[in-house]
Parts: C-alpha cells; structure tokens; sequence
C-alpha cells in the first residue's frame, strides 16, 4: 500500500495543482477607421508591421461607410478571389514567434473580428497565411458552406458551426492553441466574453504550422465585385499573469476594452512588479491606480468608465512621485512600482499577506475629450 501511494500521490497532487493564470495581450488590432476609397497602402490600428497591401489598384478591398463596430467604417472585399493582406509585427513576441513566424513557438493565441456576407458570395473568410508559401487555416465560411466555421487548407477538413447565419453581423471568436505536435482551432460565435471558456462551438485539429500574415477574400460564380464586411479585427497572444481581473471596462475608442496585467513576483522581497495597461487608445496620456479596497463608481466625473477600487487610491502620477504613461503608438502603458513607496497619504508600503487592487485611468477622444479606466487587478502578494 505504501508503495502504491508513494506513486499515485504526486500524480493526485499535480491533477488538482491550480493552472498558471494566463492573460490576452494585444498582437495587432484593425477596425477599418480610415476615410472611405481603396485598403491599399493604409496603415491604421497598432501592432502592425505593414500597411494594407490590395492589389495593384490598391482596391482588392475598399472602406466603406457603415461600421459593424458602430465606430468609423468597414473593410469590404471588392474584387472576386483577390485577397487583401497585412503583416502583424512579431518582433515584439518571440515567445510565440521566435522566428519571426507566429507559432513557430507553442502557446495560445486568439483571433476575432466581425464580419457578414453583404453580397452573393459562396465563400468569404480571413485567412492566417505564411507570406509567399500559403494559407494555413481559413476562418469564415468555405466554399458553398453559406455558414461559419474553419478549413484547413492542407487537408480540406472543415469544421461548421450548424444553423449560423453568414448574412447577419457575426462577432467571430477563435483560439488557437500550437503545439510541436499540431494545432488546435476553437471557434465561438457572439459569445457573452472576448475571451470564452464555454465549450467551442467547432473544434478543428491540425498539423503543425506558423503564419506571419493575414488575408481577407471571398468570392463565387458570379463574376466581377464581391462584397464580404469585416471590422474589429483583433489579434492576441495569451501570457502568463499575476493576479486575478475583476470589474469589467468599457469600450473606448478604439473598439475595445483596456485591461490591465502585471508580471513580475508577488514577493514583496523581491520588489518586482510590474503594471501595464493594453488596448489604450495611441497616444493618449494614462496612469496607474491601487487600494487596499474594491468598490464601483459609473461613469466619474464624466469618465466613459468605471471606477473599481475603494477609497483611499493612490495614484501613481508626477505628485505621487511616478511618471505619467503614454500610450504612443503601441496603445499600452507600463510601470514598475516601489512596493515600499505607494503614493497615499501618508506613504505606505505593501506588506506580505496583503492583497491590492490596481487599475489604470487614462484619457480617450470619443469623440470629444473624456476618460476611461481598465478594468480591475486584484494582486495577493508573499
């Protein structure tokens, strides 16, 4: 008995061992805010590395009025199987890209946009290609399908969520999971969170691959102009995180959320962590809050947000002895903050045992002047 104990407990113990927290960052985010006329050779939204290439006439794809994010305007495909494509940056994550490929390293990465079939075409879809070697997984609704799911090109296995509508807006939500042993793609549909948990409404296994470029096309038997709408394209990475989000944000001008992360260590020893707030409208000013408490306030002083921290708050700005942030052309802001000097009145340090809450407040222009906060980040430090 001892011996079957001795074998069986350590796989009991790691069987109910909690998970790593692990935390969405942006990669690159489109939402089509650009006058209306041809894509190519735009270069809005961040995290890209590219502007829009779309054919020699730059109108593979054009803007259109008409938002489906109910901010700005549209892509929409234009020329029959002529695709559209851009280039994400990998140089920023080399933990999933480390050869400039995202994939190419394992881990959990989600895509999502909103799309519709505005015309009569018998497909249409975004595609994850590798620049001048192909497309490796087509997301949307394959030929004569008429609804939405995914293919993988090299085998030509689909996987179809049944009864979906491709001629209604559709907020579609994948995640892929890479492994050296092959790839996994879930795919919900409107679902209740950016970031679903429930289980997928298709599940598509494939081999394993890597991408550096997307691709949005459609088509059919028709000839001539093709009409398929996308916007809100959203790509992310997921990252290991400390602490647990709570109280959630607002849209703000970009179309998203803001949420907050922190890396680093919970040990209060070790003086080492780290704030960054993702998703911020570029070029905007921003800083981090803290307290000891949770609370909720709609809409302060005319905010676009909530407020979700408890008085006292310190604020880690230029009076609280810290730099204000600026989201300059990445949309985040980070600091790394003195355990032993949170800026309340009078200064206080965070102690072994406690737990704190932090938040980041910044300003937006949506359309006029205002503000807006992240999300919450409840943080139980050592």
């Amino acid at each position: 008995m001892q011996s079957f104990l001795s074998r069986v407990l350590p796989l009991l113990l790691l069987s109910v061992a909690p998970a790593v927290a692990q935390t969405p960052v942006t990669v690159a985010f489109e939402s089509f805010d650009y006058a209306t006329g041809g894509l190519g050779g735009l270069g809005g939204g961040t995290g890209w590395f590219s502007t829009w290439w779309s054919g020699n006439n730059a109108d593979d794809a054009i803007v259109r009025s008409g938002s489906l994010d109910s901010i700005g305007n549209k892509g929409t495909t234009n020329w029959e199987h002529a695709g559209s494509y851009r280039i994400p940056e990998s140089g920023p994550h080399t933990d999933i890209a480390p050869d400039g490929r995202f994939g190419s390293g394992d881990g959990v990465m989600w895509i999502s946009f909103r799309a519709q079939r505005a015309g009569t075409d018998d497909y249409g879809g975004f595609s994850l290609n590798e620049q001048f070697v192909g497309e490796k997984l087509f997301i949307g609704s394959p030929w004569q399908m008429y609804e939405w799911g995914m293919e993988d090109p090299a085998t030509g296995t689909r996987a179809m969520i049944s009864g979906s509508n491709v001629d209604t807006v559709t907020h579609v939500v994948v995640r892929l999971t890479f492994t050296s042993a092959g790839e996994t793609a879930e795919m919900w549909l409107d679902p209740g969170t950016s970031h679903p948990t429930s289980p997928a409404g298709a599940v598509l296994l494939l081999g394993d691959f890597a991408w550096n470029e997307i691709r949005l096309q459609s088509g059919g038997n028709n000839g001539g102009t093709t009409a398929y709408d996308f916007d809100e394209i959203l790509i992310e990475k997921e990252v290991p995180g400390i602490g647990t989000s709570y109280c959630a944000a607002n849209l703000n001008s970009t179309g998203t959320a803001a949420s907050i992360i922190a890396s680093g260590s919970t040990v209060v020893a070790d003086n080492n962590l780290t704030l960054e707030a993702t998703n911020l409208p570029l070029n905007q000013f921003g800083f981090f809050l803290a307290s000891r408490s949770q609370g909720f306030v709609a809409n302060p002083g005319g905010s676009q947000g909530n407020i979700c921290l408890g008085a006292p708050i310190a604020r880690f700005n230029a009076a609280g002895g810290y730099s204000i942030g600026n989201s300059g052309a990445s949309g985040s802001i980070s600091l790394l903050i003195d355990m032993g000097n949170i800026p309340l009145t009078p200064v206080t340090s965070i102690l072994a045992g406690e737990t704190w809450n932090f938040q980041a407040w910044y300003r937006d222009l949506n359309p006029t002047n205002t503000s807006n906060f992240t999300d919450g980040l409840s943080v139980t430090f050592q």
